[in-house]
């Protein structure tokens, strides 16, 4: 799972942070006040300097500049002009008192800006590894789960032809069930090795001008198996006119083909399906595939496109996978420039999945 950059504060936070700096400089004025008949105009920043190290820990540059200003403000008309004007302020020994406090506010600012993002940005690195771990746990267990269903089909239909070898009609029975077992981990198998390369990078994308149409046209045929199999009704809005994108013709059929397998998969047999294309005002492609299936919790949308990740109810899918499909899809579609997003409505309301594709300059 690749690192993300640490998220910005929100409103509040940010207003916290400043509280924060705030109540640190008058926390630090009160006990300079107190401290004030020991030092007099000794040292009238130094305490000071306190507040802008705690506004840095707590809420980096901003804050600490805040800190900063309002600290060299305090302690100039405190503890150096006395409230008597700025002759006293403008003394060699006094400006550059101030000049110096300023200098060392910011550098503090700047180093405790630092260290708060690199803070947040390993509790960020910390929070994703535990995702990724929790991700590589579920995968095993998936893994586990979608081998052995092929597996207890295949020790059934030996045990049937060791029983019975004569039987003609149960030697067909269970030649089909070897075939279909041995598809599906092979399917599987291929889900794998392809997920290696393409969260590697190491994929080939040969880009050359093709029309979408005819891209999608080739990912229609090779899930018209499974949306025949199911009954489901397929609308299609193609357009007439073809749409150029510059891409690898072979490895964008997968994505559309995946799609659609995943929208008949999780649509009841029987249940509506429909592939549309669009161009955007933005000058891109829109292809979305939707169904009216067993849809999705909003929170679940994004996770869905993490490796080994499947949506509710996939478990109990006859078709089974080890939910890479959209994984392998959103790589595939990044590395054409573009980018794929789910919706739904909720469980049961059904889904839409979308990719966005650069249209192929005019020249190409």
């Amino acid at each position: 799972m690749p690192l993300m950059p640490p998220e910005q504060p929100s409103a509040s936070a940010q207003a916290r942070d400043y509280a924060i700096a705030l109540a640190a400089v008058l926390a630090a004025l009160l006990l300079r006040y107190l401290m004030n008949p020991l030092l007099g105009q000794q040292g009238p920043y130094l305490i000071l300097s306190l507040a802008v190290v705690v506004a840095a820990l707590y809420g980096g540059f901003g804050p600490a500049l805040f800190a900063t200003v309002l600290s060299t403000s305090i302690g100039t008309y405190f503890f150096i002009g006395s409230g008597t004007g700025l002759h006293d302020f403008l003394q060699p020994q006094n400006l550059s008192r101030t000049v110096l406090f300023l200098v060392i506010g910011l550098s503090i600012g700047v180093i405790g800006g630092r260290l708060r993002t690199s803070r947040h940005a390993l509790a960020e690195s910390v929070r994703q590894l535990k995702a990724s771990n929790r991700a590589k746990d579920h995968a095993m267990a998936t893994l586990g789960h979608e081998i052995r269903n092929p597996l207890s089909a295949l020790h059934s239909a030996q045990e049937l032809l060791r029983r019975a070898p004569d039987d003609a009609k149960r030697v067909v029975w269970a030649s089909e069930l070897i075939g279909r077992q041995v598809l599906q981990m092979t399917r599987m198998a291929n889900d794998l090795v392809d997920l290696s390369g393409v969260m590697r990078g190491e994929f080939h994308i040969d880009p050359q001008p093709v029309d979408l149409r005819t891209v999608l046209a080739q990912a229609l045929e090779q899930s018209e198996p499974l949306i025949a199999k199911k009954g489901h009704r397929l609308r299609t809005d193609l357009g007439t006119a073809p749409v150029t994108v510059l891409g690898d013709a072979t490895r964008l059929v997968q994505v559309f083909a995946n799609l659609l397998n995943n929208a008949s998969k999780y649509t009841d047999p029987g249940g509506d399906l429909a592939l549309g294309l669009r161009i955007t005002a933005t000058r891109k492609v829109a292809v979305t595939v939707s169904d009216n299936g067993i849809g999705m919790q909003p929170g679940a949308i994004e996770e869905l496109f993490e490796p080994f990740v499947q949506a509710p109810g996939a478990a109990s899918n006859a078709e089974g996978g080890l939910g890479l499909g959209l994984a392998i899809v959103r790589k595939i579609v990044e590395r054409h420039g573009g980018e794929v997003s789910a919706a739904s409505e909720g469980l049961g309301r059904g889904s839409a999945v979308t990719v966005l594709l650069p249209l192929a300059a005019s020249g190409d």
